[in-house]
């Protein structure tokens, strides 16, 4: 992404509403956005160039961010449908230890036959710049 849209970003930022899930019963207007992920997906030409086939951008509120850059919680995101999920660490069956796992298809959105793969950004490759959160997919 480069400056001019990163700069328009930040001056919509003041308009925008968290988009992760806060559970039932929550409207996303309660929860103002501080700061966006963005996440490239795409591919290496080399060790120096990266070509980003698409930018998500996901607006989130100050909780979400620092939940994200945290241990103690792991976001769950389809990318496919938007929906998201966030799953406790110490309560989970499973031993997750990526902060968000990028969700190609979900049970709201696709059947088992249709999953399309998972991606997943660890702590290192969260970069907090300029007030917006960058993620990359490994």
């Amino acid at each position: 992404m480069d400056a001019i849209n990163k700069l328009q970003l930040l001056a919509e930022l003041s308009n925008e509403c968290c988009e992760l899930s806060h559970g039932p019963d929550t409207r996303r207007e309660d929860f103002p956005a501080s700061d966006y992920i963005i996440m490239p997906f795409g591919y290496s030409e080399s060790e120096k160039v990266d070509v980003a086939v698409r930018e998500m951008v996901v607006p989130v509120c100050y909780g979400c961010a620092t939940a994200l850059l945290g241990n103690e919680w792991t976001l769950l995101y389809c990318f496919e449908c938007c929906s998201s999920q966030w799953v406790y660490r110490r309560l989970a069956k499973n031993r997750y230890r990526h902060h968000i796992l990028w969700l190609r298809g979900c049970p709201h959105c696709s059947s088992e036959e249709e999953f399309g793969g998972l991606y997943f950004n660890d702590l290192g490759t969260i970069i907090n710049f300029s007030g917006l959160i960058k993620g990359k997919a490994a």
